[in-house]
């Protein structure tokens, strides 16, 4: 009895070290997986209509159809907006010495008085020179495609993608065969979770982003802020990020539209459709569209998103929700072992009736 006792509460300790161990894993091994991070992204994206395709057809043709019209319709979409896109990046630098002399006109009279603060808006200004400005965007390009390169290995993602559609299932299969059979069925169960959690999510944060992009340029165009068709895009593709939209999207916004002229009153027009466009998103699109899916409270995305963040950088925040969602569904698992673990249901270890402790 001693004995049966001392196992009913034993601690699975090997689990655990092999837990740890593949987060260490994981840790140490978070750029060269990044890789494979987008590549499982694009996966849940296209796995609807691959499915659907390859119904008719062998997978891996499927998979070539689907990706080739994926392509062609990226293709099309980038020759429709590019040159919209350039025309206003145009108008930007363009605007720049105008800026810079309405600028001088509305403040110059408060820093006669304030010389010290003329002397720091001198240099900050010297660095608004468009060439200046050119030259260091080119910069910042090669630099980020460089990493790009290196970290992402962008040529490798399609090849990625395509065995993760083709043969997925049988990845894991050969994967399921190493779980102890005592365990297959609870393991099975909770990466079956997450993969639905995990596709939904993606797919809906998509079709969020898009339409976010689209209302946020509408709206800019309708309340008058310069650059509208460029920072809608923006603004959309950054609600990848939660929350962030507000200072990647709003903040330029109103800077763009203050030094176009505007005054408070129009500053505050501005702030307010923008605000008004996101509390749709918040309130409706990401709720219905990806919330259901992700089963996630909004203080568990907070957190997510300073934990990863912080851990992993700019990966960190993109990823944050979707390693929010893994998270959560294993805990989940974790918790209601806890809750019929015989040390929780053990009442002979309760306080006599009337004590308190």
């Amino acid at each position: 009895m001693i004995a049966d006792s001392s196992s009913r509460f034993r601690v699975p300790i090997l689990p655990i070290l092999v837990g740890l161990g593949l987060i260490a894993a994981f840790w140490l091994l978070r750029k060269a997986l990044a890789p494979f991070f987008l590549a499982m992204v694009i996966a849940y994206l296209l796995a609807p209509a691959v499915n659907l395709f390859s119904r008719r057809m062998k997978r891996g043709w499927a998979t070539v159809l689907v990706g080739t019209g994926v392509l062609s319709s990226l293709g099309l979409l980038i020759r429709l907006g590019i040159p919209r896109l350039t025309d206003q990046v145009d108008r930007l630098i363009l605007s720049i010495p105008a800026w810079k002399s309405a600028l001088e006109v509305r403040w110059k009279p408060w820093f006669d008085v304030h010389p010290w603060a003329q002397s720091r808006l001198q240099q900050g200004l010297e660095g608004l020179d468009p060439m200046t400005l050119l030259k260091g965007a080119w910069g910042a390009g090669l630099d980020l495609l460089g990493w790009f390169l290196q970290v992402m290995t962008l040529l490798l993602v399609p090849v990625i993608v395509y065995y993760l559609l083709v043969e997925g299932a049988e990845f894991m299969e050969a994967a399921a065969d190493l779980v102890p059979p005592r365990y297959r069925g609870r393991i099975l169960g909770m990466v079956g979770n997450i993969h639905q959690r995990l596709g939904g999510y993606i797919r809906g944060q998509l079709g969020v982003a898009a339409v976010m992009a689209l209302l946020q340029s509408v709206a800019f165009q309708s309340v008058g802020v310069p650059y509208a068709w460029l920072l809608g895009p923006v603004a959309g593709v950054s609600n990848i990020v939660p929350y962030s939209p507000y200072l990647t999207a709003l903040l330029p916004a109103l800077i763009v539209a203050g030094l176009g002229g505007a005054h408070g009153g129009h500053l505050l027009v501005i702030a307010l459709v923008f605000t008004i466009v996101q509390k749709s998103e918040a309130l409706y699109f990401t709720p219905v569209w990806v919330g259901r899916a992700s089963r996630l409270h909004p203080l568990e995305v907070l957190l997510g998103i300073l934990c990863f963040g912080f851990a992993f950088g700019l990966i960190g925040l993109i990823f944050a929700v979707p390693l929010m969602i893994v998270v959560k569904v294993v805990l989940e698992n974790l918790i209601a072992d806890y809750k019929q673990h015989p040390w929780f249901m053990d009442r002979s270890r309760e306080p006599p009736e009337g004590l308190e402790l």
